[in-house]
């Protein structure tokens, strides 16, 4: 029985392979096209001349190597890039699986990565979200093990993660508030081991813009105007859709609706910034509170999975694509936690970012392949975003009440 099990994993690893090799040749996400065009600038004119921001100078790398490559091999552009993506989609289910053994999760909740429609459909799109969290990953693989020089080496991977993505801001913010919170009570100064990388990484890309430039503080600029002039939401299924399916006008896209509208003299931006530190502080007082360290330390996992969980139900602004990460890093969290309605909660709001995400745009801008006809329409993203909404403040409450026993559950040991 054993070793037909072992044979159905591995099938099922090569199927998900197969899979996503079936999907190089399809055209993804109009998003593809900005790439290739932000990476061949890059090429062509170099990273001075090309970086407007958004996205980050080493993403911006990144993409510059997908365009030398679709040049040098004269292929289609967006094969290469998804072929990047799968070399990190690949990189991903391994450092997950390193990550199931150290934290004793079976094995086969890997094919929940490999095989959901959710993380398929991401893939055939051909965003660039698996790219960063590769380095996400790595970078909790090495925070397991809380030590200084384990915290140096997982710096290496965030700070590549920080020059890729605005979503890793998030994560920064709270491993900094984390650092503080064990400065003040335990004067261990050891997590913010973890920004001196980063810090050196961004020093040098700021230095190459001003020696090259003029302008020691351009790096710095896309980084604070990030979140200038964004909607409400774009096309993610959390609490501000309904807000901005009521003030939409009929034939306007959902995006169409800006989070700059106040409320009692404060901005819808302000009002879900508060929340996020608010959550993100209550958070981190209950992992100090209850801050209790075997052979592994789970508390840079959880808080990093927790930010950037409730970052894209919280915050404006947020796309259908940014709760890529988080969902990752929920899948040990189901190999954790025996409460079934809180697994329930979990795979609701996975199939629930499958639809929206294939509603939207099925299997990318060509639909080629697509076998699924339906009219997804606004007012099926406003019911399946109350949804996902009720499913988020159920997994939120039980991730921070002290009645719950999630801590627990998480830091214990589990027969695989």
């Amino acid at each position: 029985m054993k070793k037909t099990a072992i044979i159905l994993f591995w099938a099922a690893i090569l199927a998900g392979l197969v899979l996503r090799y079936m999907s190089l040749s399809y055209m993804g996400i109009f998003d593809m096209a900005t790439y290739h065009q932000w990476g061949l600038s890059a090429f062509k004119d170099g990273l001075i001349n090309s970086y407007e921001g958004i996205y980050y100078p080493f993403q911006y790398q990144l993409f510059e190597l997908g365009a030398w490559l679709s040049i040098k091999l004269n292929t289609e552009y967006f094969i290469i890039y998804k072929l990047i993506n799968l070399l990190f989609d690949c990189g991903n289910l391994i450092v997950l699986f390193l990550i199931f053994k150290k934290i004793n999760v079976s094995k086969y909740y890997l094919l929940l990565y490999w095989l959901h429609p959710w993380f398929l459909i991401m893939f055939t799109q051909g965003y660039c979200d698996f790219q960063f969290t590769f380095f996400i990953m790595c970078f909790i693989l090495f925070t397991l093990k809380s030590t200084s020089r384990n915290y140096l080496i997982a710096g290496i991977f965030f700070g590549f993660a920080l020059l890729m993505k605005p979503q890793v801001q998030v994560i920064a913010l709270s491993l900094f508030i984390y650092g503080l919170y064990q400065y003040f009570k335990n004067r261990d100064i050891k997590t913010l081991h973890i920004f001196v990388f980063p810090a050196i990484l961004f020093i040098d890309y700021s230095l190459y813009f001003f020696v090259r430039s003029g302008n020691p503080f351009r790096l710095l600029r896309t980084f604070v105007d990030v979140g200038s002039a964004m909607p409400l939401t774009a096309n993610f299924l959390n609490g501000w859709f309904p807000i901005a399916y009521y003030l939409n006008t009929p034939g306007d896209p959902i995006y169409s609706i800006t989070d700059n509208i106040m409320i009692l003299n404060t901005s819808f931006k302000s009002i879900a910034l508060l929340t996020l530190l608010l959550l993100i502080c209550l958070f981190v007082h209950k992992l100090i509170k209850n801050n209790y360290i075997n052979k592994i330390d789970y508390n840079l996992f959880l808080v990093t999975g927790f930010s950037t969980f409730i970052f894209p139900f919280v915050m404006t602004s947020a796309h259908e694509n940014h709760l890529f990460l988080a969902t990752v890093l929920l899948i040990p969290i189901l190999g954790k936690v025996k409460n079934l309605f809180i697994k329930l909660s979990i795979h609701i709001i996975l199939l629930l970012q499958c639809i929206n995400l294939y509603g939207f745009y099925g299997y990318g801008e060509n639909k080629i392949i697509n076998r699924i006809h339906f009219n997804y329409t606004y007012e099926i993203a406003f019911v399946l975003s109350l949804i996902a909404f009720i499913a988020f403040l159920t997994l939120v409450i039980y991730f921070l009440s002290s009645k719950s026993n999630f801590l627990t559950q998480i830091k214990q040991s589990t027969v695989r």
